[in-house]
Protein backbone atom coordinates (compact mmCIF):
# COMPACT_ATOMS: atom_id res chain seq x y z
CA UNK A 1 0.00 0.00 0.00
CA UNK A 2 2.95 2.98 0.40
CA UNK A 3 4.23 1.64 -2.75
CA UNK A 4 1.04 2.57 -4.33
CA UNK A 5 0.84 6.03 -2.69
CA UNK A 6 4.38 6.53 -3.37
CA UNK A 7 3.77 5.89 -6.74
CA UNK A 8 0.51 8.32 -7.20
CA UNK A 9 2.48 10.94 -5.61
CA UNK A 10 5.81 10.60 -7.98
CA UNK A 11 3.25 10.65 -10.91
CA UNK A 12 1.58 13.90 -9.60
CA UNK A 13 4.93 15.46 -8.90
CA UNK A 14 6.22 14.33 -12.36
CA UNK A 15 2.84 15.58 -13.92
CA UNK A 16 2.92 19.05 -12.06
CA UNK A 17 6.67 19.37 -13.25
CA UNK A 18 5.71 18.79 -17.01
CA UNK A 19 3.14 21.32 -16.60
CA UNK A 20 5.71 23.90 -15.38
CA UNK A 21 3.12 24.80 -11.89
CA UNK A 22 4.80 25.95 -9.05
CA UNK A 23 4.44 22.96 -6.71
CA UNK A 24 5.81 24.36 -3.61
CA UNK A 25 3.95 27.03 -3.43
CA UNK A 26 0.75 25.07 -4.04
CA UNK A 27 1.85 23.12 -1.32
CA UNK A 28 1.97 25.57 0.68
CA UNK A 29 -1.67 26.88 -0.30
CA UNK A 30 -2.74 23.39 0.60
CA UNK A 31 -1.31 22.77 4.13
CA UNK A 32 -2.82 26.59 4.49
CA UNK A 33 -6.13 25.14 3.25
CA UNK A 34 -5.84 22.08 5.58
CA UNK A 35 -4.71 24.38 8.61
CA UNK A 36 -8.46 26.40 8.40
CA UNK A 37 -10.31 22.96 7.90
CA UNK A 38 -9.02 21.66 11.71
CA UNK A 39 -9.43 25.18 13.14
CA UNK A 40 -13.28 24.55 11.53
CA UNK A 41 -13.50 21.41 12.64
CA UNK A 42 -12.13 21.41 15.97
CA UNK A 43 -14.48 22.59 18.00
CA UNK A 44 -17.06 20.11 16.24
CA UNK A 45 -15.01 17.59 17.48
CA UNK A 46 -14.22 18.94 20.73
CA UNK A 47 -18.22 18.50 21.54
CA UNK A 48 -18.40 15.16 19.79
CA UNK A 49 -15.86 13.86 22.33
CA UNK A 50 -17.86 15.65 25.31
CA UNK A 51 -20.90 14.15 24.38
CA UNK A 52 -19.57 10.52 24.03
CA UNK A 53 -17.50 11.02 27.66
CA UNK A 54 -20.89 12.30 29.41
CA UNK A 55 -22.80 9.00 28.04
CA UNK A 56 -20.57 6.45 29.04
CA UNK A 57 -19.40 8.02 32.39
CA UNK A 58 -23.41 8.86 33.34
CA UNK A 59 -24.20 5.60 32.85
CA UNK A 60 -26.44 6.23 30.26
CA UNK A 61 -25.24 3.23 28.22
CA UNK A 62 -25.58 1.17 31.08
CA UNK A 63 -29.29 1.85 32.07
CA UNK A 64 -30.36 0.89 28.17
CA UNK A 65 -28.55 -2.17 28.26
CA UNK A 66 -30.23 -2.79 31.35
CA UNK A 67 -33.63 -2.71 29.54
CA UNK A 68 -32.85 -4.53 27.21
CA UNK A 69 -31.47 -7.61 29.05
CA UNK A 70 -34.73 -9.83 29.48
CA UNK A 71 -35.37 -9.82 25.84
CA UNK A 72 -31.49 -10.89 25.18
CA UNK A 73 -31.20 -13.42 27.82
CA UNK A 74 -34.42 -15.01 26.23
CA UNK A 75 -32.57 -15.18 22.65
CA UNK A 76 -29.32 -16.14 24.56
CA UNK A 77 -27.63 -13.12 23.03
CA UNK A 78 -25.06 -11.35 25.49
CA UNK A 79 -25.93 -7.68 26.72
CA UNK A 80 -22.59 -6.50 25.03
CA UNK A 81 -24.42 -7.02 21.73
CA UNK A 82 -26.52 -4.11 22.49
CA UNK A 83 -24.18 -2.06 24.10
CA UNK A 84 -21.74 -2.36 20.93
CA UNK A 85 -24.78 -1.41 19.03
CA UNK A 86 -25.66 1.28 21.28
CA UNK A 87 -22.12 2.38 21.14
CA UNK A 88 -21.62 2.07 17.43
CA UNK A 89 -23.12 5.18 16.66
CA UNK A 90 -21.46 7.18 18.90
CA UNK A 91 -17.66 6.28 18.87
CA UNK A 92 -16.00 3.84 16.57
CA UNK A 93 -13.08 3.07 19.02
CA UNK A 94 -15.77 2.35 22.13
CA UNK A 95 -17.14 -0.43 19.51
CA UNK A 96 -13.84 -1.64 18.63
CA UNK A 97 -13.07 -2.39 21.83
CA UNK A 98 -16.38 -4.28 22.27
CA UNK A 99 -15.45 -6.00 19.50
CA UNK A 100 -12.38 -7.04 20.54
CA UNK A 101 -13.53 -8.29 23.53
CA UNK A 102 -15.74 -10.53 21.94
CA UNK A 103 -12.62 -12.16 19.97
CA UNK A 104 -10.90 -12.77 22.91
CA UNK A 105 -13.62 -14.22 24.87
CA UNK A 106 -15.17 -16.24 22.12
CA UNK A 107 -12.63 -16.24 19.21
CA UNK A 108 -12.91 -15.12 15.84
CA UNK A 109 -15.09 -18.05 14.95
CA UNK A 110 -17.74 -18.33 17.25
CA UNK A 111 -21.04 -16.95 16.10
CA UNK A 112 -21.67 -14.39 18.79
CA UNK A 113 -18.05 -12.77 17.46
CA UNK A 114 -20.01 -13.40 13.86
CA UNK A 115 -23.12 -11.41 15.21
CA UNK A 116 -20.56 -8.67 16.96
CA UNK A 117 -19.07 -8.29 13.58
CA UNK A 118 -21.88 -8.41 11.67
CA UNK A 119 -23.69 -4.88 14.01
CA UNK A 120 -19.67 -3.52 13.84
CA UNK A 121 -19.65 -3.85 9.93
CA UNK A 122 -23.22 -2.79 9.09
CA UNK A 123 -23.63 -0.05 11.17
CA UNK A 124 -21.79 3.72 11.20
CA UNK A 125 -20.94 6.33 13.59
CA UNK A 126 -24.14 8.50 12.62
CA UNK A 127 -23.15 11.05 15.53
CA UNK A 128 -19.38 11.48 14.07
CA UNK A 129 -20.14 11.55 10.18
CA UNK A 130 -23.14 13.98 11.17
CA UNK A 131 -21.25 16.53 12.88
CA UNK A 132 -17.75 16.24 11.62
CA UNK A 133 -18.90 16.14 7.67
CA UNK A 134 -21.79 18.46 7.80
CA UNK A 135 -19.72 21.26 9.69
CA UNK A 136 -16.93 20.32 7.09
CA UNK A 137 -19.33 21.87 5.07
CA UNK A 138 -21.10 24.56 7.05
CA UNK A 139 -24.48 23.33 6.68
CA UNK A 140 -26.49 24.42 9.77
CA UNK A 141 -29.81 22.33 9.16
CA UNK A 142 -28.99 18.80 9.09
CA UNK A 143 -32.44 18.06 8.46
CA UNK A 144 -33.24 14.28 8.45
CA UNK A 145 -29.87 12.85 8.66
CA UNK A 146 -29.25 12.34 12.49
CA UNK A 147 -32.97 10.68 13.01
CA UNK A 148 -32.38 8.71 9.55
CA UNK A 149 -29.11 7.25 9.98
CA UNK A 150 -30.08 5.86 13.72
CA UNK A 151 -33.12 4.34 12.84
CA UNK A 152 -30.79 2.85 10.39
CA UNK A 153 -28.05 1.67 12.66
CA UNK A 154 -31.03 0.50 14.44
CA UNK A 155 -32.13 -1.98 11.81
CA UNK A 156 -28.65 -2.67 10.84
CA UNK A 157 -28.96 -3.87 14.66
CA UNK A 158 -32.00 -5.94 14.28
CA UNK A 159 -31.42 -7.24 10.70
CA UNK A 160 -27.63 -8.81 12.14
CA UNK A 161 -29.89 -9.82 15.50
CA UNK A 162 -31.91 -11.87 12.98
CA UNK A 163 -29.67 -13.24 10.84
CA UNK A 164 -27.68 -14.62 13.55
CA UNK A 165 -31.14 -16.13 15.24
CA UNK A 166 -31.87 -17.51 11.46
CA UNK A 167 -28.23 -19.35 10.85
CA UNK A 168 -27.25 -20.42 14.35
CA UNK A 169 -30.03 -20.91 16.74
Amino acid sequence: MNKIVFLFLLCVFIDGLMKHLPLFDDFIDGVKDALQLCRTLFTTFMALMVFVQLLQSSGTIDLLSHLFSPLLSLLHIPIDIIVLGLLRPVSANASLTYLYSFYETFGVDHPLSLLATLIQSGSDTTFYVVTIYFSSIHMKRTRYALPIGLIMDCLSVIFAIMIYLKMFV
